[in-house]
């Protein structure tokens, strides 16, 4: 049955009224008129009051500190965009710390330059992207995890990034780390983290229901990458009733190798007094620091991470970025436990950026709008207090230059509800017009022409900063 744009925007507002929050839905479909309007750059602009009055007694006062999470997919793990906008409102309130950070780079992924890692050991990941598994995938989106029980990790910082409080986040309610603030910077020489390598054989597997790549290679104590190669795969996708090649240490059969070795003896370091929480474990300084190490506290099977929170003493803005390369929010709603740890984070603000890859799912406007719904009564469940802002995805383009018309949609949907402040980043470029031939952004958009280039991201975080600080000034006059 074919519905007319009309009948389509009327079932979507019915549809609606059941939930909690209210919906109205205007009836523009894609290819809409572009409307450089100020006016129109936010909607529902009143629902940000809340976040200004703390905006303008931090301003006025200067004391205490406003957190801000900033939560998406591929664009926000970057740190391109939302490093923009974190200088520009640091700058003008306070810089209160770098805020949530997360070890990418010892999983190979591309993250922030402004907080580093090293480790003695090898460590795997799952995103919440991939099909659920039993590894506690919570704040970042991404679940950090090794066997190793020698491990040492170091979390460092740059000048003019250093910190007097860090938090530690990971899946149990029970902390299972020792911290030092004293260690040197770790070195790590020789061979693998393991220290040698033994002769395999292979086992054979097969898949039960329920059952992930995940699981079954950490049955077994191998590596996915491991269980991939023997068996020539190239996704993590497995079916009931497959029969997996599982390559398996031979005992008796160890081959030496030059073990990984470090300039840190853990028996040697001396531990900070940490106050522990459900989900978290803090510690804070008198003075500023640079660097933490951490170790395991016990003997596990497996050490799981979910991320670190480094601040300062300084009232002002915090700024937190949460990103997961191809995550959609439906890969967030799967794992509670990305709820259940965000109040970690004392948000005041948070901030969505979603839609890009519901595009190339080709999602409807009407299941994207159901799906925000559901992620918000989620945040809301266990941070009432914040106030909730919505970003309309950016420009991009199908393969073969096809036009991307699911982003417009979706940027329409989002201008038309009631209930949440939505700031219009896709019409605020001028919409496909802007990434096409001699566009304001052709030049700025990646050859993927889905990511941007640096300076593109930065662009659009200037764009955000400069129509957020005119509303919050509109706020203070009318305060006035």
């Amino acid at each position: 049955m074919i519905f007319s744009k009309k009948s389509r925007a009327i079932c979507l507002s019915i549809l609606f009224l059941s939930f909690p929050l209210t919906l109205f839905y205007s009836s523009a479909k894609g290819g809409k008129d572009i409307d450089n309007d100020k006016e129109r750059v936010f909607a529902n602009q009143e629902l940000l009051n809340p976040i200004f009055e703390k905006l303008y007694n931090l301003e006025k006062e200067k004391k205490g500190k406003i957190n801000i999470v900033h939560i998406g997919d591929s664009h926000i793990q970057a740190d391109f965009f939302t490093n923009a906008i974190r200088n520009e409102l640091q700058a003008g309130f306070g810089n209160g710390g770098y805020g949530f950070t997360f070890p990418y780079s010892l999983v190979r992924t591309n993250g922030t330059r402004s907080v580093r890692y090293s480790s003695n050991a090898t460590w795997q990941s799952l995103r919440n992207v991939s099909p659920i598994a039993d590894v506690g995938v919570g704040l970042s989106g991404i679940a950090l995890y090794t066997s190793s029980s020698d491990f040492i990790l170091q979390l460092y910082t740059p000048e003019g990034y250093e910190f007097n409080s860090v938090k530690v986040i990971y899946p149990e309610e029970e902390p299972h780390y020792k911290m030092s603030i004293s260690a040197d910077q770790l070195e790590v020489t020789g061979g693998t983290p393991t220290g040698t390598t033994s002769a395999t054989s292979i086992k054979y597997h097969k898949v039960k229901r329920g059952e992930t790549l995940s699981s079954v290679s950490r049955k077994y104590g191998v590596t996915l990458l491991q269980i991939k190669k023997a068996n020539g795969m190239k996704s993590n996708i497995i079916k009931v009733n497959q029969t997996l090649k599982i390559p398996v240490k031979t005992a008796g059969k160890a081959v030496q190798t030059k073990p990984r070795s470090s300039n840190l003896d853990k028996e040697e370091l001396e531990f900070a007094d940490m106050v522990s929480k459900p989900y978290y474990s803090s510690y804070t300084s008198d003075s500023a620091i640079n660097r933490i190490t951490l170790v395991p506290d016990g003997k596990m099977a497996m050490y799981t991470l979910n991320g670190f929170v480094i601040e300062n003493n300084n009232p002002g803005i915090v700024y937190h970025t949460i990103g997961v390369n191809g995550a959609q929010i439906k890969d967030y709603i799967k794992y509670p436990l990305f709820f259940k740890q965000l109040p970690i984070l004392n948000p005041d603000l948070i901030i969505l950026s979603f839609g890009t890859n519901e595009s190339f799912g080709k999602m409807s406007d009407t299941q994207y709008i159901f799906q925000l719904n559901e992620f918000v009564n989620n945040v809301r469940a266990y941070c009432k207090d914040a106030t909730i802002l919505v970003m309309t995805p950016p420009p991009s383009m199908f393969r073969k230059r096809r036009q991307n018309t699911f982003v417009a949609d979706y940027s329409v949907a989002l201008m038309g509800i009631n209930y949440l402040p939505v700031w219009d980043l896709y019409s605020r470029m001028n919409g496909d017009a802007s990434i096409r031939a001699r566009g304001e952004y052709a030049s700025k958009i990646a050859r993927d022409k889905v990511h941007y280039t640096t300076g593109g991201y930065e662009a659009q975080g200037q764009l955000f900063v400069s129509d957020f600080m005119e509303a919050y000034n509109n706020f203070k006059r009318q305060k006035k």
